[in-house]
């Protein structure tokens, strides 16, 4: 089977402008980020499918959950901001030296505690 890769490339090149051309008129919008687009995606959705939401205590939530309005908000968050253009979390480094740590903990203790500790030693 043959392919012909200057037609599927041009594919390719026209849903990657897509997604930033949904962006830009969004960002027009006042609608900068998936954040802020996010209920905005979710009522829009409820309305076309005829689902309910209801408020949560982190903001709005689907009544019902794995429904086709709900998997319509995410594409349609996913077309407009791919999940390749979000920043990316940054890692942590919990690398706590064992032995730092127990220094810390002797030297929180008192002077009897500490007495107590060396004579068990």
């Amino acid at each position: 089977m043959s392919l012909n890769k200057q037609s599927v490339f041009a594919v390719f090149n026209d849903a990657d402008s897509q997604s930033a051309s949904f962006a830009d008129r969004l960002f027009k919008l006042g609608v900068a980020d998936r954040a802020t687009a996010r209920p905005l995606a979710m009522e829009w959705a409820a309305a076309k499918y005829g689902e309910k939401l209801v408020q949560g205590q982190r903001g709005i939530t689907w009544a019902k959950r794995d429904t086709a309005a709900e998997r319509a908000a995410n594409r349609v968050l996913g077309l407009c901001f791919p999940a390749v253009d979000l920043a990316k979390p940054k890692a942590k480094s919990n690398k706590t030296d064992p032995v730092e740590s127990l220094l810390k903990k002797f030297a929180s203790l008192t002077a009897a505690e500490k007495r107590r500790f060396k004579a068990a030693i």
